[in-house]
């Protein structure tokens, strides 16, 4: 494989047509307005300015977004090795690292393909990245890049090992038992993100984590503190408060395009979760 440089690319557009299947490197993708739908590997997932999604080296991903407005969307692919080396620096020795200065882990680095909620040092990297995109060339040549990439890799770093606490919430005796049901649990939770608005059957949910109804269910709640149906509804009544900030839509057609089956449920649901009707909120909320 070609050592290319780690780099970011940044689109700008209100459309971005279904692309081919690619092979990505481990790569840090965000959105900085709008949503951005991916599959990658057999999981799908909705890119929000609240998330990022992490994809390693080698996966396969396809991706597509649409919008009346520009949408931004942002990744920074490292080029491979890169995690391995700057991995190897931060838990070697120094006697060590200067015996060998150019060894790197033999151990290639793989993250939990998923979406991350939004992480303030991780964000302040991509606003600094689309920040540089716009200056003048030589500022761009003054800056020291593989810097900004190095902090965000470590950062994606010790996200990822922070992770060990959130699995251990899982009751399985073995280790390895308790991360990959995390691994599933999170290829559901991403794509019931990118399918809330729909109509989808906890049956449904549950096979595409390869996992019984109630073990389900019961491992849903366990990891994340609520259950698959409240995290649903919760999902989609935050996209009705977007939809009464942003848009002219009644009432009931909001409620049409959040997935609830009536316009009365959908009003009991959104006074529960916010203390206010819709009416209310788009009125002296919004």
């Amino acid at each position: 494989m070609e050592q290319l440089e780690t780099g970011t690319l940044l689109i700008h557009a209100k459309r971005l047509e279904e692309t081919f299947e690619h092979v990505s490197r481990l790569s840090i993708r965000c959105m900085l307005n709008g949503n951005q739908y991916y599959k990658v590997g057999n999981q799908e997932a909705l890119v929000t300015p609240k998330n990022y999604l992490v994809v390693n080296q080698g996966q396969h991903y396809k991706t597509s977004f649409s919008s009346d407005d520009d949408l931004e969307m942002m990744l920074v692919a490292f080029r491979p090795g890169f995690a391995e080396e700057l991995l190897y620096s931060l838990i070697t020795p120094q006697d060590k690292l200067l015996e060998n200065p150019f060894a790197r882990s033999n151990q290639p680095i793989t993250f939990f393909e998923k979406t991350y909620e939004t992480d303030p040092v991780i964000s302040q990297l991509f606003l600094h990245l689309r920040k540089l995109i716009d200056e003048d060339i030589s500022i761009r040549k003054e800056t020291d890049h593989d810097g900004i990439y190095s902090d965000m890799l470590t950062r994606l770093l010790f996200v990822h090992r922070g992770l060990r606490k959130t699995i251990d919430k899982l009751d399985s005796v073995k280790h390895s038992t308790r991360t990959e049901l995390f691994r599933r649990l999170n290829i559901a939770r991403d794509y019931m993100d990118a399918h809330a608005c729909e109509k989808i059957s906890l049956a449904e949910i549950s096979k595409v984590a390869c996992l019984s109804v109630h073990h389900f269910k019961r491992s849903f709640h366990q990891l994340f503190g609520e259950s698959p149906h409240r995290y649903l509804v919760k999902k989609r009544i935050e996209k009705a408060q977007q939809l009464l900030r942003e848009t002219n839509l009644k009432t009931d057609e909001v409620c049409a395009a959040t997935g609830f089956e009536n316009a009365s449920s959908f009003i009991r649901l959104f006074r529960h979760q916010n203390g206010v009707t819709p009416g209310y909120f788009r009125i002296n909320i919004n």
